[in-house]
């Protein structure tokens, strides 16, 4: 995983959560945060069905009305290409075991409760043996495209 953000010097699980409790609040729906080991980088040739080493990886969406999607894996998880980033219908504040997402190993929740979202994250690398330590862990954030609405016809 590469890092593409400035983070700071956090040496405890707590100052971790407070950090992705700032990285979560008041973000674009459609931002992504992609959270493993630092600098990992995965292979051209990667099958996630042949590899028996785990990669610990969270990954935050960030959908409607507030909403934040994380997801908890052992294997790369990849980039969703959502329909719709709306939230009506979703049960919020639940994990999901139901496979929906083929690489999420190790379920997913809807939540606004942006405290829970850093909580599920922290505690999915601090209590996983597979885990790297914290000194270990990356970042990587992808923001939302905006389309050109309102350009056309020129002036």
């Amino acid at each position: 995983m590469n890092d593409s953000t400035d983070v700071p010097e956090i040496n405890t699980w707590d100052g971790m959560i407070d950090w992705l409790v700032d990285s979560f609040t008041d973000k674009p729906t459609g931002l992504v945060i992609d959270l493993g080991p630092s600098g990992y980088v995965v292979p051209r040739d990667y099958d996630e069905d042949d590899d028996e080493s785990p990669v610990v990886c969270a990954q935050v969406h960030v959908l409607a009305d507030g909403v934040l999607m994380v997801r908890r894996s052992r294997t790369v998880l990849g980039r969703l290409r959502l329909d719709t980033h709306a939230v009506e219908g979703l049960e919020l504040d639940r994990w999901f075991f139901d496979g929906h997402f083929d690489d999420c190993t190790e379920g997913y929740l809807f939540t606004r409760d942006v405290v829970l979202a850093a909580d599920a994250c922290v505690s999915w690398f601090r209590d996983s043996p597979d885990a790297p330590p914290l000194d270990e862990l990356g970042c990587e954030y992808e923001f939302p495209d905006t389309l050109p609405i309102g350009t056309w016809p020129p002036a």
